[in-house]
């Protein structure tokens, strides 16, 4: 029988006495995995979906309140910032105050705004699957607001009330009805926490209506408050927002916002790293004191081994070869538990709508590479644990080996 054969059979002899091994180095590897593959996925969404998504690839463009040599943003201003070099494409907004009158006869105030596909809100309930782009009639609201949940009104018809110019500062209530047909999630608030998206329609007829202008030049005259200027890469945003900024009108970009991982998933990540150090002075502490306890207990085996012919190198790889077996099967422990612990992590943190983005998928583990060297290290470390108490073990004399010590 050779060292390896002989070293797997005794390691399911004594699976009893080397239990609290695996389970310590297990549950180590498990946390450490589990933490790495959130911040793997987290760090690949970002490099990948976040990274070159329109929203990372947006400009915002708002009104040059208080530059009357810079024109407002009317239709002509938006097809000339699509000519600019790089752009890929030029979102509007608008955005004007109403009310939606509750059943209890409060009134909540919310803000039509057109949707922007850039800049999508998170809904999280909706009478169909592809909401946008909106049906002139339809809204999509915030799920809760000034302390009402609107969330239960979806899908039905609401009264609202909108403002029609009178005369300069005077204005009087029109009373309508339209549709919620989806909400989203509040803490979601680009475009301000009362945004209500709307049809472009809609949204320009109640703002024209407001301001007493005619529906049909609204656009061209008094314009929109916001436009997005959306780059055809997120490597051209710099020079994008330059050439913007050059033509006098006040631009900003997300991309600052969406380069780096969230708070909660740096964290996650330092964490991560923490605990792969830990895993590591774990797995070595273990290997030595259980390979010290059961050489002292086996000494007699030992002894009968070297008796019968085993040269100290044998002894010494059957028991290295043990600690790296025991090691192997409490990585691949490791790795399933690791696996369960980072998809119930991230089915946490994709309750979350700022988060949710980076967490996709059931089974969360880092890249294979990382992954398959993580283990072969969590082997290797138990092995060297071992190192030092299997060579005192081996080279022990066969007389002293049968001794009772």
């Amino acid at each position: 029988m050779n060292a390896f054969s002989l070293a797997l059979a005794n390691v399911r002899a004594l699976r009893r006495r080397l239990f609290g091994l695996v389970a310590l180095v297990s549950v180590a590897a498990a946390v450490c995995l589990g933490a790495l593959g959130i911040a793997d996925r987290a760090q690949g969404a970002t490099d990948a979906d976040v990274k070159e998504s329109s929203a990372n690839r947006s400009i915002t463009v708002d009104k040059p309140d208080g530059r009357p040599d810079t024109p407002q943003l009317t239709d002509r201003t938006a097809a000339r910032l699509a000519k600019l070099p790089q752009v890929e494409s030029v979102q509007h907004r608008a955005q004007v105050s109403f009310g939606v009158l509750t059943e209890v006869g409060d009134t909540v105030l919310l803000y039509a705004t057109t949707h922007r596909p850039a800049l999508t809100p998170p809904v999280t309930k909706s009478v169909r699957k592809n909401l946008f782009p909106l049906r002139p009639g339809e809204l999509v609201a915030p799920a809760a607001s000034q302390g009402v949940d609107l969330s239960k009104l979806v899908g039905q018809k609401i009264d609202v009330e909108t403002t029609r110019y009178v005369r300069q500062g005077e204005g009087t209530g029109v009373t309508g009805q339209a549709r919620l047909v989806g909400v989203y999630d509040p803490t979601w608030q680009l475009d301000n926490p009362g945004a209500a998206y709307a049809a472009d329609a809609t949204v320009i007829e109640w703002a024209a209506q407001r301001s007493g202008e005619p529906v049909d030049g609204y656009v061209s005259t008094i314009g929109y408050d916001q436009l997005t200027v959306v780059a055809k890469t997120a490597a051209d945003v710099p020079a994008v927002m330059e050439s913007v900024q050059r033509l006098g009108y006040p631009a900003v970009t997300l991309q600052q916002q969406l380069e780096a991982l969230p708070a909660v998933l740096e964290m996650i990540k330092l964490v991560g790293q923490v605990l792969l150090g830990v895993l590591g002075v774990l797995a070595f502490v273990g290997a030595v004191t259980v390979t010290g306890a059961l050489s002292r207990q086996r000494a007699q085996e030992i002894g009968i081994l070297k008796a019968v012919g085993f040269r100290t190198r044998s002894v010494l790889t059957m028991l290295v070869t043990e600690m790296a077996l025991v090691g192997a099967v409490a990585a691949l422990i490791g790795a399933v538990l690791g696996a369960a612990l980072g998809s119930g992590a991230a089915a946490l943190l994709r309750g979350s709508a700022d988060l949710a983005p980076y967490v996709k998928g059931w089974v969360l583990l880092p890249s294979a590479t990382t992954l398959l060297l993580l283990l072969g290290l969590t082997v290797l470390v138990v092995a060297i644990g071992s190192l030092a108490p299997a060579r005192r073990a081996a080279s022990m004399s066969p007389t002293d080996a049968m001794k009772d010590w």
